[in-house]
């Protein structure tokens, strides 16, 4: 198991993960816990290339919309996140002051929510579901037995079992070529030409764009330039080298390029974004609701 924790302003947290058993590898990259005591009053999640199944242990929690911060939805017990593309904003549905946080999931290879929800991820990109409103009730007993677990690895067990079942009775089939292209983005942080992608398949542009859409909800252009900003976020955290070196790397030509992603993918300039992100590299915290930058 790796564990991190992780201090700043806004309070302090512990993160611990796990890679999924063999029979799961295929659907899940990584089981996750977090879990703290802490006191934002809004939270900038980045988009980082899966799709998040989450059982939540803490407070309810809103999902707001970008514009001016208006509640879209509260979720309270478990629910699933596909792939964002644009930052989604949260915060807790609880009066002002320290609380205490603690979620349990499970992040979703591209193929996961197909190969486990048989639902074409198309459908829940951008966009937060409640799990009950698509498994039905039952999902009640799943979060109720991980929050009386007493170890982490109980609960990650549970988690395991229980996207194996729903998998058993949901999975859908997904195309081999897709995964094969995806792998491939991945394993590039997104430096990879669609075109390529296409001639090494034998497919169509409109094909493959079908095929990246059932499995990521984005077209393959757009998840490249997804993966390959997350990459460098990643690197980021690695203090021994600047961003501007980082970001050439990982192929950003001009600083307008550059800046172009990171308001698309981040909602504010590089800069800003790394003075502010917390120490995990996963958002930003805020005492309000940010103005747009």
């Amino acid at each position: 198991m790796i564990e991190f924790s992780y201090e700043s302003p806004f309070g302090t947290w512990q993160v611990k993960s796990i890679e999924p058993p063999p029979h799961l590898a295929q659907f899940i990259e990584t089981f996750w816990e977090t879990s703290g005591n802490v006191s934002y009053g809004y939270e900038k999640l980045l988009p980082g290339g899966c799709a998040d199944f989450m059982i939540n242990l803490g407070p309810p929690q809103m999902v707001l919309d970008r514009a001016g911060g208006n509640i879209a939805r509260t979720h309270t017990k478990a629910w699933l996140s596909g792939i964002h593309s644009a930052p989604l904003f949260a915060a807790p549905a609880h009066s002002a002051g320290v609380f205490r946080t603690h979620f349990v999931g499970a992040s979703l290879r591209p193929q996961g929510v197909k190969g486990i929800f048989g639902i074409d991820a198309i459908d829940v990109a951008n966009r937060v579901f409640d799990v009950e409103d698509i498994l039905g009730p039952g999902v009640v007993s799943i979060r109720d037995r991980v929050g009386e677990s007493l170890t982490t690895m109980e609960r990650f067990r549970l988690m395991a079992d229980f996207l194996m079942s729903v998998s058993e009775e949901h999975s859908r089939p997904v195309a081999q070529g897709a995964i094969w292209a995806m792998e491939q983005t991945l394993a590039r942080s997104g430096d990879v030409q669609v075109a390529q992608l296409c001639k090494d398949l034998g497919v169509s542009r409109k094909h493959l764009n079908s095929m990246y859409k059932s499995c990521t909800g984005l077209s393959p252009k757009l998840y490249a330039r997804l993966i390959r900003f997350k990459s460098l976020i990643d690197d980021i955290q690695n203090p021994e080298k600047s961003w501007v070196h980082l970001a050439a790397v990982r192929g950003y030509f001009d600083q307008s390029h550059l800046i172009r992603d990171f308001k698309e993918f981040a909602g504010e300039p590089p800069v800003s974004l790394i003075e502010s992100c917390s120490p995990d590299g996963k958002g930003v915290n805020y005492d309000e609701f940010p103005k747009s930058k």
